[in-house]
């Protein structure tokens, strides 16, 4: 069987411990059932990202490994431009992210040659200036894309902006989702724009169900979502 590693957070551990037995049980059984042996299990006794002492040890010897497996992709970072960014990292280095929860994020080219209808999306938020024009540029950008690097068939647009960086501010993200059975993929400059937290971009891609494509970093296809 491929080496795998555990990586976990808690800070219930010490008031309960057979949550976080259970929680560690719970993720090798899902290690194994993909042909994994988790060999060895790495767990930081805080939620405090500064306190993660074992998560920066897994890094340092990550290469050691075919695969980390974890609840959810908010464990590896909270944060959806970093965490994509690690996670592009490893499986250009043939190592694997396997979740509980969110699946795997499997990084493969993107299929430019076929014609699918694609909707784009562009993010503006918690700027203090007045960018009406850089959304213009985005959505430009994006189409110009479609139109000189694909067989893609672009048929909607959808862009938000305010000053203001919150949930609930993507009314347009929430009009995509609406109309998500009309694409076949999304095109956005980074992943980041769809959600800045990892568990609420899972979320958003998880209700998409599309696969989606980043100027950034490459094509993510949802098709290799674990059930």
């Amino acid at each position: 069987m491929k080496r795998a590693a555990i990586y976990h957070f808690t800070d219930k551990s010490e008031i309960n411990p057979r949550i976080y037995l259970d929680q560690i049980e719970k993720i090798k059984a899902f290690a194994e059932s993909q042909g994994y042996m988790a060999e060895d299990v790495y767990c930081d006794k805080s939620l405090k990202r500064c306190d993660h002492k074992e998560y920066a040890h897994l890094m340092e010897s990550v290469d050691a490994y075919d695969a980390i497996f974890t609840k959810d992709y908010y464990h590896i970072c909270k944060n959806t431009k970093r965490c994509v960014s690690i996670a592009r990292d490893l499986y250009d280095r043939g190592i694997e992210i396997y979740t509980v929860e969110n699946g795997k994020l499997a990084f493969e080219d993107e299929p430019s040659d076929k014609p699918l209808r694609v909707a784009t999306y562009n993010s503006r938020l918690g700027e203090c200036h007045e960018h009406k024009t850089t959304v213009e540029v985005q959505n430009a950008v994006l189409k110009l894309f479609v139109d000189k690097k694909t067989c893609w068939t672009l048929v909607d647009q959808y862009s938000d902006e305010s000053e203001i960086q919150r949930d609930g501010s993507q009314k347009e993200l929430m009009k995509l989702i609406a109309n998500r059975n009309r694409y076949d993929l999304l095109l956005v400059h980074e992943m980041n724009d769809i959600h800045w937290r990892t568990a609420h971009f899972c979320r958003v891609r998880e209700t998409l169900h599309l696969d989606i494509f980043s100027l950034q970093e490459g094509f993510l296809q949802f098709g290799s979502k674990i059930v």
